[in-house]
């Protein structure tokens, strides 16, 4: 029974070792049919997102904007690579109308800001969950304090009952 168990535990960990580089592969793999145009999953005539990536590629779309707690993306190649795709879509779809090419700058800004609104709203959610955490943590070390207190006063008396008891055989 135990050896079972060990070996299913070591058939995960060589299962989940091996996820970021089918993970990679994956979003690579979806960049190059967004960047060609020949996608299998959105339509040809999709929107240039994360979260098209993500579907593209059949990921959650929090594995493309994952980061690191030290700020860095999870996948950094694919977070450059897709900016650059982006950014290239975008400069290549200009005509040479200066209203046109204005639209098209400030519907770049409002997907970058949209972005950057998410991954804000992720960050905030995350710290959220960290301060309930720890308010979680401070409340069980204020109950384990009244605990301790309740137990040293009990130690105090104990050894107090113990020391009449002491002078008492004492004197007889």
């Amino acid at each position: 029974m135990r050896a079972s168990a060990n070996k299913k535990l070591a058939g995960l960990r060589r299962y989940h070792a091996a996820r970021p580089a089918r993970t990679r592969l994956k979003l690579l793999e979806a960049l190059d049919r967004m960047e060609s145009g020949h996608t299998v999953v959105v339509g040809s005539e999709f929107k240039w997102s994360k979260t098209t990536l993500a579907l593209e590629a059949g990921v959650n779309v929090n594995t493309v904007v994952r980061k690191l707690p030290g700020g860095q993306w999870v996948f950094p190649e694919i977070n450059e690579r897709f900016d650059q795709l982006k950014g290239k879509r975008g400069r290549s779809t200009m005509g040479s109308d200066p209203r046109e090419e204005k639209i098209a700058e400030l519907r770049g800004e409002v997907e970058r800001l949209k972005d950057q609104n998410r991954l804000l709203a992720l960050e905030v959610n995350r710290v959220g969950e960290q301060i309930l955490q720890e308010r979680e943590r401070a409340d069980r070390m204020a109950i384990y304090e009244q605990q301790n207190a309740s137990l040293r006063e009990e130690i105090r008396r104990i050894q107090g009952n113990g020391e009449t008891s002491l002078k008492a055989a004492r004197k007889a």
